[in-house]
């Protein structure tokens, strides 16, 4: 495994924090989150997330960088479980019990409103470091997980590679979108 190039976008009270498993390979080498493949950026602008289609290459400084092309001028962020190494094959990622905690601090301490957790494996390993039952994937809101912390969260599946349609998932996104709308 590679260490990663990636720098998480954080800041405190962010409106939506995305938390996937790890930088992937081919993202870590260009730079840029989300960059291999256009199947996160085309979700969240099908479900109104962001204003515009965004290209996949410069697409992680304009919508986590600024809040130009968000909805409602709302402020994104992204992180990792673990964010030390780049792997784009997730069976050989291992979140350590410290990378869960160290996850849960960065949320107490940021305080974004939404937390959207979009790998199962980061689902399964931080509901289980919480204490929690750990849901389906993409069952969307999951409520204040977090005790004492009043960050919702809402899993969503990872963008490509599973069986999930990226109807399913936006769909989720679209939930997502009129929770934070509707507070």
């Amino acid at each position: 495994m590679n260490e990663s190039k990636l720098v998480p976008y954080l800041r405190p009270n962010l409106d939506i924090l995305f938390i996937g498993l790890n930088p992937a390979k081919g993202s870590s080498d260009k730079g840029h989150y989300f960059s291999v493949n256009q199947a996160f950026w085309n979700q969240l602008y099908k479900a109104n997330l962001i204003n515009q289609p965004i290209n996949k290459n410069i697409a992680d400084e304009i919508i986590f960088g600024t809040n130009e092309a968000n909805y409602n001028n709302w402020e994104f962020g992204i992180t990792d479980l673990v964010t030390k190494y780049a792997e784009s094959n997730s069976q050989k990622i291992k979140p350590s019990y410290q990378d869960c905690l160290k996850l849960k601090s960065d949320i107490i301490n940021l305080k974004p409103t939404t937390a959207v957790i979009l790998h199962s494996k980061v689902l399964s390993y931080f509901m289980v470091c919480l204490n929690k039952k750990v849901p389906i994937s993409n069952s969307g809101y999951i409520g204040k997980i977090i005790n004492g912390c009043n960050t919702e969260f809402f899993n969503i599946a990872f963008p490509h590679g599973n069986t999930i349609t990226s109807i399913e998932k936006i769909f989720r996104y679209k939930e997502l979108h009129d929770n934070i709308l509707n507070k």
